[in-house]
């Protein structure tokens, strides 16, 4: 799951390119922490700064909730399962709850002309090792519990990864420390934007999740 939300988080950001008029009404450090806000802590007070309207914003977070949910429902598919809509609606509730308690800084290092280097600071939890965790406790349940099938069994094990899963997203403490990810912006359409979207994407998808 944690790769198919590295490359989510990617189509996200480009799918949301905001429409500027005029001189940017924010700078280059404020810009990136409200992409953050928006898509991390599911916080709108700072994107409309860029230009989007309440319908961009609306659109954006539906398309992003939707996504997020087809990529657990892969996961889950990937291993032979179907997960259950309120387990789903459940897990993905859970993991948006975690994110919540994130927090993060910008700032600008270096700046000329239309071009600068943004540096985004951000608390994050090790997302690999809690869901590593989380399977690994039902595999040992699984393992010990007498199924009459080995449907049963795998059915099982899902069911109490998922749950692990949801337990260990609400009791997730973000890290003291931060991972910093350095953004180059440029303007566009007059709104300063990080020149490389993906890029962006990628390198926070994997700083919330604690990896280098």
């Amino acid at each position: 799951m944690k790769k198919l939300l590295s490359v989510l988080l990617c189509i996200c950001l480009c799918s949301a390119a905001p429409i500027g008029c005029g001189e940017p009404r924010i700078d280059a450090a404020s810009s990136v922490k409200a992409i953050y806000d928006l898509y991390i802590l599911d916080d709108t007070s700072g994107i409309f700064s860029l230009g989007m309207t309440q319908e961009d914003v609306a659109s954006a977070q539906a398309a992003y909730d939707s996504s997020l949910k087809e990529a657990i429902r892969a996961n889950f598919a990937a291993s032979g399962q179907e997960i259950d809509e309120d387990v789903l609606d459940n897990l993905y509730s859970a993991r948006k709850k975690a994110l919540s308690k994130m927090t993060a800084s910008a700032e600008i290092i270096e700046k000329s002309g239309n071009k600068a280097t943004v540096v985004l600071h951000t608390t994050y939890f090790d997302e690999s090792a809690l869901d590593e965790d989380a399977f690994y406790r039902a595999k040992e349940a699984a393992q010990q519990g007498n199924f009459a099938s080995i449907g049963q069994q795998q059915e099982f094990l899902m069911d109490t990864y998922s749950s692990n899963l949801i337990q260990a997203y609400e009791k997730i403490t973000p890290s003291a420390d931060t991972r910093a990810i350095s953004v180059e912006c440029v303007v566009q359409d007059k709104i300063w934007m990080p020149a490389n979207m993906s890029s962006f994407g990628g390198a926070l998808a994997k700083a919330i999740a604690g990896q280098e």
